[in-house]
């Protein structure tokens, strides 16, 4: 099983989020657009995870407490920069996400998962590049959204997901729920 720890954006940001997508994806072939229903903000990246071990991850993350905060989702951008972009995506401010993923961290590194080596920089990806690189007409174009406030959100629950791959590209089920 592909697995992530993730949390879900409102319905009203994803949809201003996918009508950036919708204003920008006509001027670029080189980059491929995340689907509207799968936008999600990615706290811990698992990897491939066998089922059995699935308790255990359970275990580990339902012991988590942790204050509700609030997200506000503001401007676009390119990593790893705009010379060779290859994500597009939304920014955000949120003070104490990055200390929520260390937490997460923390608590999965005894089951076997390593700890993130680059620091944590909370975003939402909207496209990657389909090969190398993203054209500069994507970046010209997203230049109008660099200070755009898109809304904010009270996060108080953070989720399991499974990911499956498919041709036309991925799926992502939701598999747990845990209220901060």
């Amino acid at each position: 099983m592909r697995l992530f720890i993730a949390v879900d954006l409102p319905n009203e940001l994803r949809e201003q989020l996918a009508q950036v997508q919708r204003e920008l994806e006509p001027l670029t072939r080189t980059a491929r657009w995340v689907a509207p229903a799968s936008i999600h903000i990615t706290l811990k990246f698992l990897g491939e995870v066998p089922e059995k071990q699935l308790e255990a991850i359970h275990t580990a993350l339902t012991g988590l407490t942790w204050k509700a905060f609030t997200i506000t989702v503001r401007g676009v951008g390119f990593f790893p920069g705009n010379r060779s972009p290859r994500v597009f995506w939304a920014g955000m401010e949120a003070p104490t996400m990055q200390s929520l993923a260390e937490a997460l961290d923390t608590r999965l590194e005894p089951l076997g998962f390593e700890t993130e080596k680059r620091a944590f920089r909370p975003h939402i990806t909207l496209a990657r590049a389909r090969n190398s690189t993203i054209d500069s007409s994507l970046g010209t174009a997203a230049s109008r959204y660099v200070e755009r406030a898109f809304g904010s959100f009270t996060v108080d629950r953070i989720y399991l997901f499974q990911s499956v791959l498919k041709p036309s590209g991925a799926v992502y089920h939701r598999l747990k729920e845990y209220v901060l």
